[in-house]
């Protein structure tokens, strides 16, 4: 499935197989593999911010990790402060990988993370955590768009095999038959691809390269992972600095979150 957009931003963004490149963005915290439930319905999510329960005082809680969740992170946490006063919680936006670091060596609260702790990673959070170990709770879907900025180019069809191609160094130019042929009417310059991937150990990166790997493993020989395994390219940091790059580089193609695009 490939759909075009149009941002406000100016940057153009193909949703690429919607599902498959879709990643659950997780926190990650302190707790336990007990679910019985002490009461109340489940079921019933909050709804505003008057169904908000508040800890009985207030303070500061220190959080980072996943770029990706940033602009969600940052709607939660302006709902909770005001509903609960004196409360002030800081949350930094770095990466998954250094999110989980953090965590892990008893720096932050909690972690932002797209891809959920690995056996040694929640092994490593029984050092700071009184009880139980280090959980990953799935808290919103996070779907990762395909930017890209070519003068003149409007509407643009990738499939993953070529966009895996591209990504690897494989694809170069603009005019690649390969692209020609998902894009017939297209009037597609012979320039240079520049593409632009995660200079840190990104969850989006790990989401990204599940969906190569599920979708285009012929054209993607690496298995996915937080760091960036593709040749060739620029790095940029974080979701907001990879598409900012994008925005600003005619003959660019980057990933990132799709509030981003």
């Amino acid at each position: 499935m490939k759909l075009q957009l149009q941002r406000k931003s100016g940057l153009r963004a193909l949703a690429v197989g919607a599902v498959a490149v879709s990643g659950a963005l997780m926190l990650t915290a302190c707790g336990s593999d007990d679910n019985t439930n002490a009461g109340g319905d489940s079921s019933k999510a909050p709804t505003s911010s008057s169904s908000i329960k508040c800890a009985d005082k207030g303070g500061q809680l220190l959080a980072s990790g996943s770029s990706a969740q940033q602009n969600a992170m940052d709607a939660w946490v302006k709902n909770y402060q005001q509903a609960c006063s004196g409360a002030q919680i800081n949350y930094k936006a770095s990466s998954s990988g250094e999110g989980i670091i953090d965590f892990n060596n008893g720096t932050d609260g909690f972690a932002g993370s797209d891809s959920p702790l690995k056996p040694e990673e929640v092994e490593a959070s029984k050092k700071i955590c009184a009880t139980g170990t280090g959980i990953s709770i799935p808290m919103v879907g996070g779907p990762i768009a395909i930017g890209y900025n070519v003068s003149g180019v409007d509407d643009l069809v990738l499939d993953a095999p070529t966009l895996a191609k591209i990504f690897d160094s494989k694809i170069t130019t603009w005019d690649d038959a390969a692209i020609k042929k998902l894009n017939p009417d297209a009037k597609l310059p012979s320039s240079k691809i520049q593409t632009f991937h995660r200079q840190d150990e990104s969850g989006t990166t790990d989401n990204l390269t599940k969906y190569f790997n599920g979708a285009a493993k012929d054209a993607w020989p690496y298995e996915h992972a937080k760091p960036w395994m593709g040749k060739g390219g620029q790095s940029a940091a974080k979701s907001a600095g990879v598409a900012a790059q994008v925005k600003q580089v005619n003959g660019s193609i980057g990933y990132f979150e799709l509030s981003y695009a």
